[in-house]
């Protein structure tokens, strides 16, 4: 074919050489869209999260969550085990997997600090299978699937979606995810034993946190490999549990092996116990709307409210139909601070984005300025056409 066109390029002179400048241009282009189209869908493999199309999988999730779901009583998370990245608005459910290039700071720092998981960069969250946290936001059904498994429905006993902490100071997180859980829990469940191969006691359920890993972990020869995969600052591996331990049989094994991940052991019985106390003393009704949450607390509750939802900018609640504030942060979710009363009471808490009666009051001064400046040419028109009396 080249040839032929540098053939025609001598014989038909200047017009010819134009001919084969273009082809060869043309060429050149369609090569060069081929490579980056190929390296493009090589690496997005190997880069990006890559999610299947809709088949049995996601019909299967979504039945399981409309059967489990129980709004706002309790919260139902599809599962860790993603279909996509943002699995709540696909399937169903208020699970905590979410993805945005506009995904909230506070949203993003608060499930780091408790032990989650992410990708791209921080902007997709991924859901977080574990029981204290769990109660700490209301997740009372929780959807688990093996790769190529029947979806199953696990329940739990959970605290309202408003709860009551003592008046003492709000805590502050620290760098194990561990602790930070039971600051926001209100009790300590955990035990951390000094190294991974310590191991748990018996009857204990045991999570690993290693973030930054990339590699499997399991706990003895019998329980199922659990995948990790960290590399900050793309990614980041989910704080994540091998089973319950039988003793010093229920090693930890990972492999490759690494030496900076840290092991919890959960005590259920402590949890329980802390989930009930939250129980008694959290609201006795719930009611969500559209852009807000209406808590009734019993008789005497003092110290601080706190509500299982971010406290991103635009929340403000009002105690006892007081004026309303901005809400408060109780480490990195909505609070209001409350005063007893020998009655129940109620706090109330709602969204409005930042900035919504500044935007709506310029857009009505746009709107009364376009009209007004096509009033104001109308008549000039008019009075220009209009013929002069004698």
């Amino acid at each position: 074919m080249l040839g032929g066109l540098f053939a025609a390029a001598r014989s038909g002179g200047r017009r010819g050489v134009v001919l084969l400048a273009v082809a060869l241009l043309a060429g050149a282009q369609t090569a060069q869209a081929a490579v980056t189209v190929a390296y493009g869908d090589r690496e997005r493999l190997h880069r990006l999260d890559s999610y299947p199309a809709w088949g049995g999988a996601h019909d299967a999730r979504e039945e399981a969550v409309a059967g489990a779901d129980g709004w706002p009583a309790y919260r139902t998370d599809p599962g860790r085990r993603q279909l996509t990245g943002n699995d709540p608005l696909l399937v169903g459910g208020e699970g905590a997997s979410y993805y945005s290039s506009l995904t909230p700071d506070v949203l993003t720092k608060t499930m780091t600090a408790l032990g989650g998981g992410w990708t791209s960069r921080g902007r997709s969250l991924q859901s977080l299978d574990n029981p204290v946290t769990d109660a700490v936001f209301a997740v009372g059904a929780r959807m688990r699937a093996d790769k190529g498994g029947a979806t199953t429905v696990t329940r739990a006993p959970v605290p309202p979606l408003v709860t009551v902490r003592g008046g003492e100071r709000a805590p502050t997180y620290v760098k194990s995810p561990f602790r930070n859980q039971e600051s926001l829990l209100g009790a300590r469940v955990y035990t951390l034993p000094r190294t991974v191969a310590e191991g748990c006691a018996a009857g204990q359920e045991a999570f690993l946190w290693a973030p930054e890993y990339t590699g499997w972990a399991r706990l003895g020869t019998a329980g199922k490999w659990v995948e990790f995969r960290g590399g900050a600052p793309k990614r980041r591996a989910a704080l994540a549990p091998l089973g319950v331990s039988s003793g010093p049989s229920s090693a930890v094994v990972l492999r490759p092996a690494y030496q900076k991940a840290q092991l919890g052991c959960l005590d259920r019985g402590a949890l329980t116990a802390a989930v009930e106390r939250l129980r008694t003393t959290g609201a006795t009704d719930v009611h969500v709307t559209d852009s807000g949450v209406r808590a009734v607390l019993p008789a005497g509750a003092s110290g601080t409210a706190v509500f299982a939802m971010p406290r991103i900018a635009g929340w403000s609640c009002a105690v006892n139909g007081g004026a309303s504030k901005p809400a408060g942060s109780y480490l990195g979710l909505v609070s209001a601070e409350l005063k007893a009363s020998g009655s129940p009471s109620t706090v109330s808490c709602d969204f409005r984005p930042p900035g919504l009666k500044a935007g709506a009051a310029a857009g009505v001064a746009g709107l009364v300025g376009l009209i007004g400046t096509g009033g104001l040419l109308a008549v000039r028109k008019r009075r220009a056409g209009a013929p002069e009396l004698p």
